[in-house]
This record gives structure tokens, sequence and C-alpha cells, in this order.
């Protein structure tokens, strides 16, 4: 590891960024991260590239960043947020470079949070943003990228499709980064404790948490959408997952492992040595600044 990198996590743990943003009580949490949304807008975005404006799925923005130079290829790039915290600027200016490196055009959904809502809500409105998209793409030529709680709406997609929302294809390649998805089974949760060790960001807790809170008292929610172990993958498109080896998620890499081969799914399994959440979004310290240049590389050939 680089000598910035192990100043960067000595800052983190200093900083206690688990406790900012998943401590508390339930509802001091929820309280929490009704103002930090208040406070997040969508950021007027210039670029001489690219044609960028909004448009509205389920009364939800999606910001688009086409092209100015035509282009056929698309991704939809699915912020995550732990499915409390809206896209924030910095992030929006990620994706704008990510779209600049890669060639493609990106859709940007702000999905409903399950802060006023079941993550079912969100799922429908990431099918109906899909829709979109293939109104002016061919499936062949859209991908998903999703980190964390965007990545379980990335690869819960397939599994959405295959529960009676057959009306689309599937698109051509998923990137799943570190995907949110809850503990399924006590291997899973010693392994998680485990990693929470070494984990700078996210608490092992927060994803037994995190179920009541994806649920929002709606018990009929699916169970892929919580646990995505459970989804049903046939048909699958190949699918890219990228986890930090010292992160508390990683622990559930393996059930994907399992339910990847039970479906038949061509699939790659990244790991970065040593590394945190989503380190490849997060291209500040050399070994994170490679993960990016994989990540841009692999959505280039998807």
């Amino acid at each position: 590891m680089s000598a910035k990198y192990e100043i960067l996590k000595f800052l983190v743990k200093a900083l206690n960024l688990k406790k900012l943003y998943f401590g508390g009580n339930d509802e001091d949490f929820i309280d929490s991260k009704r103002k930090l949304n208040a406070r997040i807008t969508v950021p007027d975005l210039q670029d001489d590239e690219f044609n960028i404006s909004q448009i509205q799925v389920m009364g939800c923005t999606v910001l688009k960043l086409i092209h100015k130079k035509k282009v056929n290829r698309a991704n939809m790039f699915i912020i995550g947020g732990g499915m409390v915290i809206a896209p924030r600027a910095g992030s929006i200016k990620k994706a704008l470079r990510f779209a600049k490196e890669t060639g493609l055009d990106l859709y940007i959904p702000y999905y409903p949070l399950c802060l006023d809502y079941p993550i079912s809500k969100a799922y429908e409105m990431i099918h109906e943003t899909y829709k979109e998209m293939l109104k002016d793409y061919d499936e062949k030529n859209i991908s998903i990228l999703g980190s964390s709680s965007g990545g379980n709406l990335a690869l819960g997609l397939v599994s959405y499709i295959n529960d009676g929302h057959k009306d689309v294809p599937m698109p051509a390649h998923i990137i799943a980064l570190s995907p949110g998805t809850c503990v399924n089974s006590e291997e899973e949760w010693k392994r998680m404790l485990e990693l929470e060790k070494k984990d700078v960001m996210v608490p092992a807790d927060y994803m037994k948490r995190a179920v009541d809170i994806m649920r929002h008292g709606d018990n009929s929610v699916p169970d892929y959408m919580i646990w995505l172990q459970k989804g049903d993958f046939t048909n699958c498109p190949p699918v890219t997952f990228i986890y930090g080896s010292d992160e508390t998620l990683y622990a559930c890499a393996p059930s994907f492992e399992h339910v990847m081969k039970r479906y038949g799914v061509s699939y790659n399994m990244i790991v970065g040595k040593g590394m945190f959440h989503c380190y490849p979004v997060f291209p500040i310290v050399k070994e994170a600044k490679e993960g990016w240049k994989q990540m841009v590389q692999l959505a280039r050939e998807a």
C-alpha cells in the first residue's frame, strides 16, 4: 500500500465515518439523512462535449449526459448511498468524467429512497429508466453500473425482469461495485464481523438494520431486493463484481459466486487487495486510481 493510502485510512478512521453515516438509533439516523438530502440538489452541469438535460421518470429526475458527437452506446450509472442518501454533486462530476473517458452516454437516476418508500419503488423506477434508454439504444449497447446500494439495483434489475417484468430484454453487461445486500446466513455474518475490523466505512450492523429500512414497513417487498443472493439470475448477462478485500460487504462475495455458478452466469470477481468500499469511484490514491482505470476499461469493452 502507498504511504498516501495509509494516511488516508488513518484520517478516515479518525473521522469515524462509520458513526457519521451509519450511527445513532433508527429515528436519529433517518432524521439525519433527511436533513442531509434537503441540502442535495441536481447540479447544473455544463460541458462543451455534452448535451446535458433532465427527464422525469415516475416523478424522479434522471440526469442525461449525451455526447454531442453521436454515439450508439450508453450506461445507466446508479450511484449508491445506502438507499438513504441521494447522489451528491461530487458523484455527478465523477459520472461526467466517466462519460468522457468511456465514450458512453450516461443516464443517472435519482431513484426513490427508502426514507419515504420501500426499495421496490426504486426497482420500479430503475426498470422504467431502462425502458427509456431502450427507446434510443439497442440492449446490446446498454450496460448498467452500480456502486453500493446502486450495485444492488444494477444486479437486482435482472431478478426484477425475471419477476414478471419481461417486457424488456436483458442489458449487455452489469458492473456491480460492492453491491449492497443484507446478511443471509450465519456464515456471511461471521465473515462480515471479521472484515469489519478492517473496514473504515460501512459497519456490519448496518447490513442488519438495512432490512427494516429497505422494507419501509412493507412486508410484501420481494426477498431478492434485500438479499440479492436469493435472486433469480436466469438469462443474466455477464457480470463484473468489484470489491475491496477490506470491506464488510466482501463477506457476501462467496454467496454471489455460488449463485452465479448455479445460474450459469459468466462473471468476473475483481478484488482490490487491502482496498475499501467502492474504491474505484474514489480515485484519490494510487491503488484506487488503478481501480478507476480498470472500471473505465471494463465499461468501454462491455
